[in-house]
């Protein structure tokens, strides 16, 4: 295969943008080399400056503008892949700075037919609060358990499709918020496609910061999880290979403490013996605290970070937005209503508003 058959287009749904867009397009644009290549911003409804940010760059012919249809951030990706000329499309997200190489090491991986997609590696930054850098470090630790082999998920933002692969499969489910990418890797897997993950593509990702940003995105991933086991008949219950079994347990066993104290108050209050329940709960959530504390040692250790040491209290915060999460979408399900994309995926609001509100 030639290096003018390997094409590459850069595909960046943004919405809400502004804090990271510019850096963001500067890093993309770093990684020509000479090869045919083209960068897509699908604008998605902006209510920041990202439409004043992507401006010049659209003047001046680096990047192509594209319109979203504002149906969430499946539809504004499928939207670009669409309009994407070349064999290869690098889908990067916009709170996602590469380095240099990035795009040279997934390409060159890509040379082998027989793999439909190859995922980078996302680097925890070292400026960044202590709720975004613990979810890095948590992803981080992940990543270097698996190293540089076929794995069957590879996640959007940070990865290089084939084309035509994307197309075989039909494009990316629109119905689904958190959890696309998953359904996109099965679905390729499935018709024989292989996947990868390498480590020498690196990428800083600005994970969202502070408290309740932490707490609605962990809830939007559990809401995402659950639509995705519905989708693939409970094959996924498991996991996969990033997010594994031990991780998939967290939601139901805390749910089932969770259940274990309210039984344990109800007992208490009626005058009946309270300790079972209660003892059930404490040791399950001692089990749970002690696997997240070898975790968070394992990352200070790892990457010599002392967010390390909050993994405890800050995934049990998690933890409890996922068991919210198995609630909402239990009883949703009840009534009928089926996979939204907007119900597991927020978009980060604009500057200036909390939660999607204009502040004062």
């Amino acid at each position: 295969m030639s290096r003018q058959d390997q094409g590459v287009s850069f595909v960046i749904p943004v919405h809400n943008g502004e804090q990271y867009l510019d850096a963001v397009l500067q890093s993309v644009l770093a990684q020509a080399d000479g090869r045919p290549m083209e960068v897509i911003a699908v604008e998605d409804g902006s209510r920041d400056g990202s439409a004043r940010i992507l401006e010049p760059y659209r003047a001046s012919g680096r990047i192509k503008v594209v319109a979203g249809p504002r149906r969430g951030a499946t539809a504004a990706l499928n939207e670009g892949i669409r309009q994407a000329k070349h064999p290869i499309i690098c889908q990067v997200d916009q709170d996602v700075i590469l380095q240099p190489g990035w795009m040279a090491h997934l390409t060159e991986t890509l040379r082998d037919t027989s793999i439909g997609a190859a995922q980078g590696y996302y680097v925890t930054p070292a400026d960044g609060g202590v709720w975004s850098r613990v979810m890095g470090l948590d992803l981080e630790n992940r990543y270097c358990a698996i190293g540089d082999r076929d794995v069957d998920h590879v996640c959007t933002g940070n990865s290089a499709y084939r084309a035509d692969a994307l197309r075989e499969v039909g494009l990316f489910d629109e119905s689904l918020g958190y959890g696309y990418d998953n359904d996109m890797s099965y679905r390729l897997a499935a018709v024989g496609y292989r996947l990868v993950i390498r480590g020498q593509a690196r990428s800083i990702h600005r994970w969202r910061d502070g408290w309740w940003s932490f707490l609605v995105q962990q809830y939007g991933f559990g809401y995402g999880r659950l639509d995705l086991v519905a989708k693939h008949r409970g094959a996924r219950v498991r996991g996969d290979d990033v997010s594994g079994l031990w991780m998939m347990l967290h939601a139901p066993l805390m749910g089932l403490a969770v259940g274990a104290l309210l039984t344990s108050a109800l007992l208490a209050v009626t005058g009946l013996p309270a300790g079972v329940p209660l003892i059930l709960a404490a040791g399950i959530l001692a089990g749970l605290a002690l696997e997240r504390l070898v975790a968070g040692m394992r990352a200070v250790f790892a990457f010599r970070d002392p967010a390390g040491l909050l993994f405890v209290p800050m995934h049990i915060a998690r933890d409890l937005a996922w068991v919210a999460a198995i609630v909402v979408w239990s009883l949703r399900r009840l009534r009928g209503v089926g996979p939204r994309p907007a119900d597991s995926m927020r978009p980060r609001p604009a500057a200036g508003t909390l939660a999607g509100r204009r502040t004062p």
